[in-house]
């Protein structure tokens, strides 16, 4: 299928083929659904649990997993599409065909799909005819619009419990963005949202009127932050670190950090842990992500203590030293600044020394202060940056370390048969579902319930650790497999 000398087209012509096009890829989603359902039917029919009966929620999860390696998106999104497509060849087929003929897009189907959800079975197919004609000529966020209006109308009875489900889905959001920025979201009853959105403003107007030079939208931003991390002087109403260009809702994580370096030349490396920061800034009193301001005279942190956790950053020792400016490496990140990293570890309240190959870089083992066993885990924890499972973005931080063939059956506790798994991929492993091997240490081949065969590469290219480090941790180590934590 291909488009004819497109060149040549006038504006009627090419008009009239947009409007081909968008029938085309309204057709075949809509052939995606219904395949993604078909997924899910065969899961349903082929796989049960030991007691011989079928598991739905087993079942759609693999399904999901399978139809997520098999598209390239992330098991939530196949989830999203599977349940979405159920709903569309089950009772919704309206809107499947409505889709089908190009009278609606997917966004669209979308909308009917949402407020179509928990209505009355009386009248609902009376309902969902309405919204599907409610659609024409109209965007999504404009048909959203009308559709929500049409839905208050016909069921009023229904408003308090949707609401009273939407607030159950309350939660705060992390995603990564580029050039050192992350999109921090929270999705908060109206009425909050709009309190705390407001108080931002009139907040940043009062800088501005002040004579900060920084946006409206900057300074919402770094207020913000500065008020979750305890950078906010309470006297005079005022953020006291100033300065453009600051952190945003997107700061990197909240919690504690760690900071690496190593020694371009002496084989030496270091990683160090600072309590309560983001990506900019450590503790309260120290800097903070916005603007890089000092906040060491800030009053007390308005949430009291926040938790203590770890992020880790790799930093050449020149460039920690100031001696050059080479971008450093957040974990699970990407590159951040050499000023970015050098603040971090200026407020570092730990280290833990690293040591790395000066020739290629690699980092070989992790340092003496700990355990062993922790020394090891850190290794892995460097090396894997997220669970290890196809498409699967969950930090190692909230994974388990598996071990790639079973201790049970003759696999050792060693970096070429460890990686990490979060709790829902390490059922599936042992459950039998996906079979993984390590045919390189540090690479995981994957296969599927199907058949199909996924290879996952590490988050960083690592040497293999220290043999004294990993004889002491052989040593040490349990000689039994820990039961499964689910």
């Amino acid at each position: 299928m291909a488009l004819q000398n497109p060149e040549s087209f006038d504006e009627e012509a090419t008009g009239e083929t947009l409007v081909q096009v968008a029938h085309l890829i309204a057709w075949a989603q809509a052939q995606q659904a219904r395949l993604l359902t078909r997924m899910h039917t065969i899961f349903l029919d082929s796989y049960a649990a030991a007691s011989g009966q079928v598991e739905p929620g087993m079942a759609f999860s693999l399904a999901s997993s399978e139809c997520a390696a098999i598209l390239h998106v992330p098991q939530v999104t196949a989830q999203r599409m599977m349940f979405e497509a159920n709903r569309l060849t089950g009772s919704h087929t309206a809107t499947l065909k409505a889709l089908e003929d190009g009278r609606l897009s997917y966004p669209h189907a979308q909308v009917v799909l949402e407020q179509c959800e928990g209505a009355p079975a009386a009248g609902l197919a009376e309902f969902e005819a309405d919204l599907i004609a409610a659609a024409e000529g109209r965007t999504r966020a404009q048909f959203s619009c009308k559709a929500r209006r049409l839905r208050e109308a016909k069921y009023p009875e229904t408003v308090p419990e949707r609401h009273r489900s939407a607030f159950e889905q309350r939660k705060v959001t992390l995603d990564r963005d580029e050039d050192g920025m992350s999109w921090l979201s929270a999705h908060l009853a109206a009425a909050e949202a709009q309190q705390i959105y407001t108080a931002l403003s009139t907040a940043a107007r009062g800088e501005q009127s002040a004579g900060d030079p920084r946006t409206r939208d900057q300074l919402r931003a770094d207020i913000l932050a500065q008020l979750l991390l305890g950078g906010f002087s309470g006297k005079q109403g005022r953020p006291t670190a100033s300065g453009a260009g600051g952190s945003s809702a997107g700061s990197s994580s909240a919690g504690s950090s760690s900071a690496g370096s190593s020694s371009a030349g002496s084989s030496s490396a270091g990683s160090s842990s600072a309590g309560s920061s983001s990506a900019g800034s450590s503790s309260a009193g120290s800097s903070g992500a916005g603007g890089g301001g000092d906040l060491s005279d800030s009053g007390p942190d308005p949430l009291g203590v926040l938790p203590r956790a770890e992020i880790m950053v790799l930093i050449n020792a020149e460039t920690l030293f100031g001696a050059d400016e080479q971008p450093a490496e957040l974990h699970g990140y990407g590159p951040i600044s050499a000023e970015a990293a050098r603040r971090l570890a200026r407020n570092a309240t730990r280290w833990t020394g690293l040591v790395q190959d000066p020739r290629t870089g690699e980092i070989l083992g992790v340092g003496r202060r700990r355990k062993v066993p922790a020394g090891l885990a850190r290794w892995l924890r460097a090396r894997d940056g997220t669970c290890r499972f196809p498409g699967c973005r969950v930090s190692t931080a909230n994974s388990d370390i598996d071990h790639t063939t079973d201790w049970a059956k003759g696999g050792p506790t060693d970096h070429r048969n460890l990686e990490h798994l979060c709790r829902r991929h390490h059922r599936f492993k042992t459950l039998g579902f996906w079979k993984a091997c390590q045919p390189t240490p540090g690479v995981i081949e994957w296969t599927s319930p199907t058949g199909r065969i996924y290879r996952t590469e590490p988050f960083l290219e690592l040497g293999p650790p220290a043999p004294d480090l990993q004889a002491d941790h052989e040593e040490k180590e349990p000689r039994q497999e820990p039961a499964p934590p689910f």
